[in-house]
């Protein structure tokens, strides 16, 4: 069986692509994901009838390297319900292996708390589900955004 210069050409361009996208992926693996938490939560003063409040995210950096961050979004909801989403920028840099605590601007949604609302009163329980989806995006060619997903339960009492 012979093969022909443009089969040996397209076996050739297949294995360049397959090693230079197996290199893409190594790179930048070695860096863990950053971390957030809320930490606190006030209701922000307006002269609007919108819910608002100031949220206080700790963003963690487990790696070696300073985080550059452009900016961030995040949303947070309880049970399933979107509640809360925002926005920062003008992030400081978080120096490898530290943390900092950001202010992020951000309004509730008036159907979200409303379904909220009605669900704590039909079914009260001790322990709601909560999520919170934050996109970070860096200065980085390599990565230029991660989003991380934190879950658990928090306790609201009944």
């Amino acid at each position: 069986m012979k093969i022909r210069s443009s089969q040996f050409a397209a076996i050739g361009l297949f294995l360049l692509c397959v090693s230079l996208f197996s290199g893409c992926a190594t790179v930048g693996g070695g860096r863990e994901s950053p971390k957030v938490d809320v930490v606190g939560i006030t209701k922000s003063e307006s002269d609007t009838s919108a819910l608002q409040f100031t949220i206080q995210l700790r963003i963690v950096n487990p790696s070696a390297e300073t985080l550059n961050l452009k900016g961030l979004y995040y949303e947070l909801s309880l049970e399933g319900i979107d509640l809360v989403n925002g926005t920062a920028r003008n992030i400081p840099p978080i120096e490898g292996y530290s943390d900092t605590v950001v202010s992020v601007s951000s309004a509730a949604s008036l159907i979200g708390s409303a379904r909220l609302a009605s669900m704590m009163i039909n079914d009260p329980r001790e322990n709601w589900r909560y999520e919170l989806k934050a996109k970070l995006g860096t200065s980085s060619k390599w990565m230029p955004s991660t989003t991380i997903t934190e879950s658990g339960e928090i306790p609201l009492g009944r």
